[in-house]
């Protein structure tokens, strides 16, 4: 769930997405067919009251040049060898065709282009079972025309050298980064990567200095690996905390100029159990404003599971209530 989290974040404007579709689909014949510019987000992940998921990670669509059909791409995000994976992503993409068939109204079917983006200790094990449906492997009705193989961005089948070169917009490579070489590492090796990251860290956090941008990064460290929230902010502060000669203010300090009370360490503990309640009611009032007693009752009669589901909706929900009920 934190690794769909910090990708959805890196994904969230349809201008960096295109740019790593474009590169994702060299050498693929739709690639020159899409009219990028008009690249939108459709949708992403949803939770019933059940915390039950129901969508894919992110869906983005673009009509084609011609403007005779709409290009879907279905993107899951997945770590670690789950050899369900692609099925589920396939899963996710019958339901967009059945979507798609219910609103056609008449016109030309989409064109659906599933998308695995892969983090973990060993490259994605699902791609045999890929590979033996074929490239043009169909789902659902053959008379929609729905022909589709699916693309997969293996970041497990690279190392570090490998990502930090590659030609993606700054947040999806750190991202990648921070999916495949922080997740489930000593504190000691956390340290020494971020700090090896530190140019591309400053471009995405620190020019001009975005809070928000380094509370994700800092979150997810503190949910994934063992790392204190002192020596987390402690490394923030000392990649972020200074921007040429001049000193910069604390991430704390900048939040206070903004109205939010709250300082790094405190704000961005999610994934500690005894204060995983606790910055919820922070993150909500942050985004939303103040909150009501039911909201605040809710947060505090959930569940482990429940509050997981709840951050995972708030970077996309547009109300309080979205957030907490979905």
């Amino acid at each position: 769930m934190q690794t769909d989290l910090i990708f959805r974040r890196a994904f969230r404007s349809p201008e960096l997405a295109q740019l790593w579709l474009r590169i994702l689909l060299q050498g693929h014949p739709l690639r020159d067919h899409v009219d990028w510019s008009q690249l939108r987000i459709a949708g992403a992940a949803s939770v019933d009251p059940k915390l039950r998921r129901h969508d894919a990670d992110l869906v983005l669509n673009a009509p084609t040049l011609c403007g005779t059909r709409l290009v879907i791409f279905v993107i899951e995000f997945a770590h670690g060898n789950k050899r369900a994976a692609w099925r589920q992503l396939l899963r996710y993409v019958a339901q967009e065709v059945d979507k798609a068939i219910a609103g056609a109204r008449g016109k030309p079917p989409p064109i659906v282009v599933p998308i695995l983006v892969h983090t973990g200790k060993r490259p994605f094990r699902g791609l045999r079972a890929v590979a033996a449906h074929g490239p043009q492997h169909v789902v659902g009705s053959q008379q929609a025309g729905f022909a589709l193989g699916i693309a997969v961005e293996d970041f497990a089948a690279r190392d570090e050298t490998a990502i930090v070169s590659m030609p993606l917009p700054e947040p999806i490579r750190l991202a990648a980064l921070f999916a495949q070489f922080v997740r489930g590492k000593s504190p000691d090796e956390v340290e020494a990567n971020v700090l090896r990251w530190r140019e591309l860290l400053l471009a995405v956090c620190g020019a001009p200095f975005d809070p928000e941008e380094a509370q994700v990064y800092a979150s997810y460290i503190l949910e994934t690996t063992q790392l204190s929230a002192e020596r987390c902010e402690r490394l923030f502060l000392e990649i972020l905390g200074r921007d040429g000669d001049q000193p910069m203010k604390t991430t704390a300090d900048k939040l206070r100029e903004e109205g939010k009370e709250v300082g790094l360490s405190q704000g961005l503990n999610l994934g500690r159990a005894e204060g995983q309640a606790r910055v919820l009611l922070t993150l909500l009032c942050r985004r939303f404003g103040a909150l009501t007693k039911a909201h605040q009752d809710r947060i505090a009669t959930a569940t482990s599971d429940q509050l997981e589901a709840i951050a995972l909706r708030i970077l996309d929900a547009k109300t309080i209530e979205e957030a907490l009920l979905g």
